[in-house]
């Protein structure tokens, strides 16, 4: 007999082994059914209550001792769909439980995330991108290089900002701005941008919202004590 597919049920193979012979002994006491399956006592016994418990065998108490016996095999249809019941249970749950786990791989892959930008081409994504998100902005620095380096793009980069009104907060240190720093560094809500403003520009660009957090917190220390 061809039990593969019970097994597809979840029963184990000794379970099977079990099942089948009190289909075929009918009802039984334990000593008959231990020799033909040929286990252990208290192997059968265990196996005996993993059964009861699936619905699949019932026992009877006679004289002082207890009576084994298969229960129709129509139960195997019960018990199928208690198990399709389980998972659907089961896949409510992890519905609810979803959520928490993308939460953990967003944080996890926020970590990890960075691009390195080079040439003006790779300098305008980022511009583009404050664009596309639409979130104010907060600028560490400026050293005017942008205007200087992109100046037709500038002007049409900041026309496209004030028209999607984009705020936009810079603070700087006039004192430290003539000195020619290169370096300057743009916040969004989850993105920091820190910019090498040389001949050759290049960025680097993380993407992390706590990291970010971190920095606007700074920052609006700063403004908040900053000289206008």
């Amino acid at each position: 007999m061809d039990t593969a597919l019970l097994e597809e049920l979840g029963l184990t193979k000794n379970e099977i082994k079990v099942y089948l012979a009190l289909l075929e002994l009918g009802s039984t006491a334990a000593g008959p059914l231990i020799k033909k399956v040929g286990m252990h006592r208290a192997a059968v016994y265990d196996i005996i209550d993993l059964l009861i418990g699936k619905g699949l065998v019932s026992y009877v108490i006679k004289a002082n001792r207890k009576y084994f016996e298969a229960q129709d095999p129509d139960r195997l249809l019960e018990y199928l769909e208690s198990k399709k019941q389980d998972l659907i249970d089961k896949e409510e749950k992890l519905k609810q439980f979803l959520p928490e786990l993308q939460l953990k791989r967003k944080l996890s892959k926020e970590e990890q995330e960075g691009t390195l930008y080079k040439s003006k081409k790779g300098l305008k994504s980022i511009f583009e991108d404050i664009l596309k998100e639409g979130k104010p902005w907060f600028v560490f620095g400026a050293t005017g290089k942008f205007k200087e380096l992109f100046h037709a793009y500038f002007i049409h980069f900041h026309d496209r900002r004030i028209e999607s009104k984009i705020p936009l907060k810079i603070i700087f240190n006039e004192t430290v701005r003539k000195q020619k720093r290169e370096e300057e560094l743009k916040l969004s809500h989850d993105k920091v941008a820190i910019i090498n403003w040389s001949s050759d520009p290049i960025a680097f660009l993380m993407r992390s919202k706590q990291v970010a957090d971190s920095y606007r917190s700074f920052f609006d220390i700063l403004w908040k004590t900053a000289t206008f």
